[in-house]
């Protein structure tokens, strides 16, 4: 099954990059290239509709597509917000969201999440237990989504969790949701 027909894919590149001393993460150099561009030449394959939420550096996020989204806060609020900002430009009713830090994504990472969308609303990935920032969901949930930014509860997981769902185990492979965090040095 090849889902890149049907589905959007928005790139969290929108953070703060706390963790990487306030540089924009997606725009780090990692083996030769920004980090964005290996997690696009992944999931480009799986996809035919990409979105960048990103909140500085637009123009160097518009060299990868027309479509780069700011969140509607002016303050950071987290992935929920840019998944929230992003999904009104999703030109199908699923999106693939994954972080822009992750350049090892796996090809099937699409098809496994779509596999398991039959009797859910989102189809996130696990490994060793715990959910990665990949998954995919139904562009529908907008309002599910906006609601829980409106009550300021803006933990992704917790709006997973209330959501129907399935987790999805990438055990076999854990090594493609490799972060900046766990990367190891060019």
């Amino acid at each position: 099954m090849n889902a890149s027909a049907n589905i959007s894919a928005i790139i969290l590149a929108g953070g703060e990059g706390r963790r990487a001393g306030g540089r924009d993460k997606g725009l780090i150099d990692y083996q030769g290239k920004p980090l964005i561009e290996h997690v696009i030449e992944h999931i480009r394959p799986q996809c035919d509709d990409i979105i960048i939420s990103a909140n500085r550096n637009l123009d160097s996020y518009g060299r990868y597509t027309d479509k780069v989204i700011s969140d509607e806060a002016d303050s950071y609020r987290g992935p929920l917000a840019g998944i929230a900002a992003c999904l009104p430009h999703c030109a199908h009713a699923l999106a693939l969201v994954v972080a822009c830090d992750m350049p090892q994504l796996p090809a099937p990472l699409a098809d496994r999440l779509l596999a398991h969308m039959t009797d859910a609303d989102v189809a996130i990935a696990c490994v060793d237990g715990h959910h990665q920032l990949a998954l995919l969901l139904k562009t529908s949930l907008q309002k599910s989504i906006d609601d829980r930014l409106a009550g300021n509860r803006l933990k992704l997981i917790d709006w997973v969790r209330a959501q129907k769902h399935a987790s999805i185990s990438f055990d076999d492979i854990p090594q493609a949701f490799a972060n900046l965090n766990s990367l190891p040095a060019d």
